[in-house]
């Protein structure tokens, strides 16, 4: 009976990781297959900027799909599961202000096309080129190759330079 359980839970794993794999193919080829319908580099940086988002956040929620189906599967009843990391949540959120201001400020720049990875930009006193941006940070390289890891929430004020 705990060999089927364990089997079970491997193939789980296993389907989750090709769920993922194929989500992220499929999110690249949905998104190069748009970008080649494009010239302008501004464009064709969002589409990358977006592609490594919903890669990032489809592979999170399908493994914490298959790790509450997981526990399922052992007989773990999930709804207290589910019920205790809300109220963690909630703890944590409280805790965790700055964060959920890194996340909303990084939504709103990605949307609102503020800057792009490639773009040449000063943020503050730092002054380089995009390398990623994420919901929580945005990372610059500068003129000596150094990486600039810039919380969201303290970005008040950006000059895209030429």
């Amino acid at each position: 009976m705990e060999i089927e359980k364990l089997f079970s839970a491997f193939v789980i794993l296993v389907f989750a990781f090709i769920l993922s794999h194929f989500t992220k193919r499929t999110v690249d080829y949905v998104l190069v297959a748009f970008s080649h319908r494009i010239s302008k580099k501004q464009i064709l940086s969002k589409t990358k900027t977006l592609r490594l988002l919903l890669k990032s956040v489809s592979s999170g929620i399908i493994y914490f799909i298959a790790f509450l189906t997981i526990l399922s599967q052992f007989g773990i009843n999930i709804v207290p599961v589910l019920t205790g990391a809300g109220i963690l949540g909630l703890g944590f959120s409280l805790g965790a202000q700055t964060l959920f201001k890194d996340v909303i400020a990084g939504f709103f720049i990605i949307v609102e096309d503020q800057f792009n990875v490639g773009d040449k930009v000063k943020i503050g006193a730092f002054k380089g080129g995009v390398e990623k941006i994420s919901l929580r940070t945005t990372v610059l390289r500068d003129e000596k190759g150094n990486l600039i890891f810039i919380p969201n929430s303290e970005i008040l004020s950006v000059v895209r330079l030429k």
